[in-house]
């Protein structure tokens, strides 16, 4: 295999971190407040002193549907979950959920943050439902 080959890329850069594994936030220094994305200039207070802070890897599904029909030109496999965690830090995030029984996930449920290849080639992010 050549070297290019097994190079994974992030489906987009200053999402995640993979040493530690978690997700990526921004904070404003001047006040306070806590987004993800990150981003340079805060929403809030317009702010251009924004920090970069790694966000818990755990939360509970806020919200979900199961998605039983892949999409028009979806290449993943079906069905898949989707919906939004909600993190300790008061910030929801939408993303892939997993689960070893899709029709097991509750709104509440504890999950965890997980690191997944995508396509052999792009490393992306989900949530790991614990029932």
């Amino acid at each position: 295999m050549s070297v290019e080959a097994s190079v994974i890329a992030p489906v987009r850069e200053g999402l995640f971190t993979v040493e530690p594994p978690a997700l990526i936030g921004g904070r404003c220094r001047a006040c306070g407040s806590l987004r993800f994305p990150a981003l340079d200039v805060c929403p809030r207070c317009q702010g251009v002193d924004c920090e970069q802070v790694p966000l818990s890897t755990s939360g509970t599904v806020f919200t979900f549907t199961v998605v039983r029909v892949a999409p028009p030109g979806y290449l993943g496999e079906a069905p898949y979950a989707y919906g939004v965690v909600e993190l300790p830090e008061g910030l929801r995030v939408t993303t892939t959920l997993l689960a070893h029984d899709l029709d097991e996930i509750e709104i509440g449920n504890p999950c965890g943050f997980e690191l997944l290849t995508l396509g052999g080639s792009v490393q992306s992010f989900a949530y790991r439902v614990r029932a």
